[in-house]
């Protein structure tokens, strides 16, 4: 559970206006299992500079939800716009493109087993012909496994680590081409919830102390965390939380305004800091 004082005292009374151009929009986006709808009519907007975290009480609707954001996934119904771009409207090619301006963190991490540490964050740097200066790649990704605490495994492969060793691998992949998009899916699942805050923190906290270099993380970004459990790590630093319960959505504003509004709204749904399944 969370303590409303904590949400208070990091977030403030008023919350944070965000006016940057949509980076992201949702509208009627619907999604259905086996001709079952399990997300109903959602409409979102995200912003530059913008984080949303979306909470739903089924797996499959906040994985295929951050999957449908770039075209991964094809909803039901409804239309997803990437930086003004009917994602669904374009050929593969053209949504390969765009997806050069997106950073995304799968739940499984999604790394490349074969594929050491380094060359792992390097990936998307490597393959998209944006970067084509290979010191300018090597710099780049040795700042960001510096910002990561990843130096000493550089030279390792995932299956030598532990599960918060390879998602911090994996967020530090999402940083390497300065997207405009940042999408993280279910990312605390496997991992504990110690665990989990440190990797919400380098993701979306403070430089730590005596950090002097440049911050390789993307200024202005927007971000969507898709989540099945509530977790104050997660939304802690969100500018707006969706929860949806049974493929509606009831609850969508500030998150230091959830222990008013949030736990009458959310109700049986939550449990040690998750949501129940319905």
């Amino acid at each position: 559970m969370f303590a409303s004082d904590t949400l208070n005292e990091i977030l403030g009374d008023g919350g944070e206006s965000i006016q940057g151009e949509t980076v992201l929009r949702f509208q009627g986006l619907t999604l259905a299992r086996e001709g079952v709808s399990s997300l109903d009519d959602l409409d979102l907007q995200i912003r530059a500079g913008e984080t949303v975290a979306l909470v739903a009480d089924s797996e499959w609707v906040v994985r295929r939800a951050a999957r449908a954001a770039i075209g991964l996934e094809a909803p039901q119904g409804g239309r997803v716009e990437l930086l003004g771009q009917d994602v669904l409207g374009l050929t593969e090619q053209a949504r390969l493109r765009l997806r050069r301006s997106v950073g995304y963190l799968f739940h499984n991490s999604g790394l490349i087993h074969n594929l050491t540490v380094w060359y792992n964050v390097a990936l998307p740097a490597l393959y998209h012909s944006r970067f084509q200066d290979i010191e300018g790649v090597r710099g780049r990704v040795d700042l960001i496994l510096q910002r990561c605490r990843l130096t000493h495994v550089r030279d390792l492969r995932p299956a030598a680590l532990d599960e918060y060793t390879r998602k911090r691998v994996a967020l530090g992949r999402t940083w390497v081409l300065s997207p405009r998009l940042i999408v993280v899916e279910d990312p605390l699942v496997d991992i504990d919830s110690s665990s989990g805050s440190r990797l919400m923190e380098f993701a979306f906290g403070p430089t730590p102390p005596g950090w002097e270099g440049e911050d390789p993380r993307p200024a202005g970004a927007a971000v969507l965390i898709t989540s099945q459990g509530l977790h104050e790590s997660i939304f802690r630093f969100a500018h707006r939380l969706i929860i949806i319960r049974e493929g509606k959505v009831v609850f969508a504003d500030n998150p230091r305004l959830f222990d008013r509004r949030g736990k009458r709204e959310a109700g049986d749904l939550i449990q040690d800091g998750n949501l129940r399944k319905p």
